[in-house]
């Protein structure tokens, strides 16, 4: 083979290949670009390696759409975080002083690992669901924060599922608007992880909700999410709100054009990467610059085993690491994620009533 790219429309692949490895041409180089093509343009993915490839060379797993946006705020289902009280804010503190969450850390993951242990491992991608993946996230951390404070653990029941969400993104391919998922949660709801009489959802199978893609989620389906319906999602337009939301117990998710590496840099902070069309959840931050030089919001990613922990990252401040999480800076959060225009927070009712919350600062305290 001569030349310095292979044949073939898909050169774009070569050059994505060649800015995640490093590799350039020759024979190992080429076999090593095809096995990463084949990956990048599978359907189904075996493999965190696999699926990484597949973002990392394009895959569309989070779609935006302006007027499906916009439809969702005229029609509703979601407001912006400062007009949720019209002038006021959601939140405050008992000294009245705004914004509550400078300076604060809020690591929401734990109640999720109390309720649900080891969840952030399970379950990796097998296909382009990002979308309903992140907003699963974000749903079953808020949900798992509810039950903490109020201490009623046998509330949790079980995790749920991402499928039916999937189901509705309107297209046979992969990938979704995060939008059209909020409004399916906001107007049918969502299921758990268990075997119904209109389907098995028991455990994670990415082809069943890519089999409703294009024909739509079954209406018994959609009875079934009725039983579990979801208030109003409420947008975070700065960092400073997504600071409060996260604060007062309600985790986020989002649709970005952004990527990392999978090594963090000396400092336990993410090093940007390959640049990902991905949903993924904010399940916490670090505001305190006690650990971190800067303040640090932590990402949950929904790939499995795909990265290392953190550089620096101690467990007796922060517990036991999510699985495939990682830190991001504040100003890339705000660039990145905040300033993508396609955030939400998941919120049991309009109106976001701040919650009690531990210390999370102090592990015994969440650990109970």
């Amino acid at each position: 083979m001569s030349g310095t790219e292979p044949p073939g429309p898909k050169s774009f692949l070569l050059r994505a290949f060649r800015a995640k490895t490093g590799q350039g041409g020759g024979v190992a180089g080429y076999e090593a670009y095809f096995f990463y093509m084949r990956s990048a343009m599978s359907n189904f993915y075996r493999t965190p390696r696999q699926i990484e490839a597949a973002y990392a060379a394009g895959l569309p797993g989070w779609q935006f759409n302006q007027d499906t946006m916009d439809d969702l705020f005229i029609d509703g289902k979601a407001v912006f975080y400062f007009d949720a009280h019209a002038w006021k804010r959601i939140v405050s503190d008992v000294s009245g002083q705004l914004p509550i969450g400078k300076g604060k850390l809020a690591l929401l993951w734990r109640s999720r690992e109390k309720y649900d242990p080891g969840s952030f491992g399970h379950e990796a991608q097998t296909t382009g669901d990002c979308v309903s993946h992140g907003s699963r996230n974000a749903r079953e951390i808020t949900r798992c924060v509810e039950f903490h404070v109020k201490g009623e653990p046998e509330e949790f029941y079980k995790r749920s599922a991402t499928e039916p969400t999937y189901g509705a993104r309107g297209h046979g391919g992969q990938g979704m608007d995060p939008a059209r998922a909020s409004r399916f949660e906001a107007d049918y709801g969502f299921m758990f992880r268990e075997k119904y009489p209109s389907v098995d959802l028991s455990k994670y199978n990415s082809k069943i909700g890519t089999s409703w893609g294009r024909s739509g989620v079954p209406n018994d389906v959609k009875e079934d999410c009725k039983k579990h319906n979801i208030g109003k999602w409420i947008a975070p337009q700065s960092v400073e709100d997504a600071k409060e939301l996260l604060f007062s117990g309600y985790a986020i998710h989002s649709g970005q054009s952004y990527g990392v590496k999978s090594k963090s840099d000396s400092r336990g902070i993410s090093i940007t990467g390959s640049s990902w069309n991905h949903d993924m959840a904010t399940i916490g931050y670090d505001d305190t610059k006690e650990v971190y030089p800067e303040c640090v919001f932590l990402i949950a990613n929904s790939w499995g085993v795909w990265n290392q922990q953190p550089a620096v990252w101690p467990v007796e401040r922060y517990g036991e690491w999510p699985i495939g999480s990682f830190w991001v800076p504040e100003d890339v959060y705000g660039r990145k994620f905040v300033g993508n225009n396609s955030i939400f927070a998941y919120c049991d009712i309009a109106g976001v009533p701040q919650k009690t919350l531990p210390d999370y600062g102090k592990l015994d305290n969440i650990l109970g």
